[in-house]
């Protein structure tokens, strides 16, 4: 693994939910084919993973429903 590849640590300023892509190195070419395809299918050892990339975003229906917080009431 390159240098510009480590995961920050969170003494860096990052959260432990948030990753900064480096300008440089394979994880900056990996997220690049994954903006231009959608999706990969990634395989590690024995293992097979369906990546799909979407923005973030919430509706303002599922805003307001959080923003209520509790249980939901039947």
């Amino acid at each position: 693994m390159s240098k510009e590849d480590r995961h920050p640590r969170e003494q860096d300023g990052m959260s432990a939910d948030m990753v900064a892509i480096p300008k440089e190195g394979e994880l900056r070419r990996f997220f690049e084919r994954l903006r231009a395809t959608g999706t990969l299918k990634v395989k590690d050892g024995g293992h097979e993973f369906l990546i799909k990339i979407s923005r973030s975003q919430m509706t303002n229906e599922a805003r307001d429903f959080l923003a209520r917080g509790g249980p939901i009431s039947e």
